[in-house]
């Protein structure tokens, strides 16, 4: 029995020292990994860029009255002659020209300003897509992180199974050689001890396949090792539903896109209906410069000209044109985006309710599962001194610990079902999920 041992040290010393030399390990709290995940999102990136550009065209709304400004030059190197009809062709130096021609035009219409303000409407619109994203990702990456220690911790409690399981299983085995202990209950020893085993394998390549993915979510190498040191206290949500509602319902994201929505509708009416309704003046101005008769050396000469436009658009006041139909469909469109808002809260409101009472239910359930594991350890403890006085079965002991293996694995799922309802919640107000357990100073 000796020589295997000695294997089994030199294989671990191998493996611990391989370990070591990949590198040092990475701690990492819930913050830090928030931000490891938001400097190396590609789709936050790619979101900077539009809210960028949309803010550029938010800060120049000038723009939209700048006026038009033309410049062009052209030569007539071919004076006007006949080609194959009578007289012939004829080129003439002295009919050889060339033209210069600077203009100027501007359009104002009242649309201009709704105009505008859809502008900007467009840049709140982005910057509230990028803050939606990030917050998104920033709960994704808690919710992992939550749910890796988890399955840790399931871990740790399936290693001390099989620790247990193997000190059963030797102290069996010379029970069975020596003839102490029956053929059936040396199997099932050799069972549970095999059980023991399957079990942690499975939860072992479980958490190194969520590892991976929660590594590449925060973009960092697969194969990193990393600890987390972290959790999500489990204390009571410290408002109510109504409260909650009254507090941050327009705090939401839908709601605040929805909102978003009426206002460029209403802002697309006006400009619809001013555009198609009301006068606009069209200002132009042109200056040109030309040789006189003579060809190019002729002495130069240039003219100025402007010109003012009044458009008074008339088809709109039609009914039943394409005109006066697009401005019923903008009064449509707006109508079934005020219904969508109401709509919109409502869901919203039973979203929160929802989530409050479903955390309340968690928690008193918790509750529940802490007393109920504690019972199922004091079980344990009592049936192991049973069974070693002979008056406990070996069928019942494994009941009493298959009970406390459940218990313990329903406190955890219970934590963690606590924790990630409550970044709904946060999620759901648009809030911090801090200030959901504590009352703000």
């Amino acid at each position: 029995m000796k020589q295997p041992r000695v294997w089994i040290s030199a294989l671990l010393f191998f493996l611990i020292s391989l370990s070591n030399a990949s590198g040092e390990s990475i701690t990492l709290n819930i913050e830090e990994a928030v931000q490891r995940a938001l400097d190396n999102s590609i789709n936050l990136k790619r979101g900077a860029i539009d809210l960028a550009q949309a803010g550029y065209s938010a800060s120049r709304l000038w723009a939209e009255i700048f006026p038009g400004f033309s410049l062009n030059a052209g030569l007539n190197f071919i004076p006007s002659t006949p080609l194959i009809t009578d007289p012939g062709f004829s080129y003439r130096d002295e009919n050889l020209s060339y033209s210069i021609n600077l203009g100027l035009s501007l359009s104002l219409n009242p649309s201009i300003a709704s105009s505008m303000r859809r502008i900007e409407l467009a840049y709140r619109s982005q910057m509230l897509s990028y803050e939606q994203a990030s917050n998104q990702l920033e709960i994704q990456v808690i919710k992992n992180f939550l749910s890796l220690i988890n399955e840790m911790e399931q871990i740790k409690f399936m290693e001390d199974n099989l620790d247990l399981a193997v000190q059963n299983l030797n102290q069996d085995r010379i029970a069975w050689q020596n003839g102490m202990l029956n053929e059936l209950t040396w199997l099932n020893s050799q069972l549970s001890a095999q059980t023991a085993r399957y079990n942690l394998s499975v939860a072992q390549g479980s958490y190194q396949i969520g590892l991976e993915d929660f590594l590449a979510l925060l973009g960092m190498d697969t194969g990193t090792e990393i600890i987390l040191a972290d959790s999500i206290e489990i204390v009571p949500v410290i408002y109510g539903a109504n409260e909650l509602i009254s507090m941050y319902l327009h705090r939401r994201p839908d709601i605040i896109a929805q909102q978003q929505t009426i206002e460029r509708l209403e802002l697309t009416k006006s400009i619809t209906t001013l555009s198609s309704r009301s006068p606009s003046v069209n200002l132009s101005t042109s200056w040109q410069g030309r040789p006189g008769s003579g060809g190019l050396s002729a002495p130069f000469t240039d003219s100025l000209s402007g010109q003012v436009t009044l458009n008074i658009p008339i088809d709109s006041w039609i009914p039943g044109t394409r005109q006066n139909q697009n401005l019923r469909a903008a009064d449509a469109e707006l109508e079934k985006a005020l219904l969508d808002l109401q709509n919109t809260q409502t869901r919203a409101i039973a979203q929160i309710r929802s989530l409050v009472l479903n955390l309340a239910n968690t928690l008193e359930s918790l509750e529940i599962a802490h007393s109920r594991m504690e019972i199922a350890r004091r079980t344990v403890e009592a049936t192991e001194v049973g069974f070693r006085n002979g008056t406990v079965q070996y069928r019942v002991l494994e009941e009493a610990r298959r009970d406390l293996t459940d218990a313990r694995q329903r406190v955890l799922n219970g934590e963690y079902s606590y924790q990630s309802l409550l970044l709904d919640l946060a999620a759901a107000l648009n809030v911090d999920w801090r200030l959901l357990t504590r009352r703000e100073s």
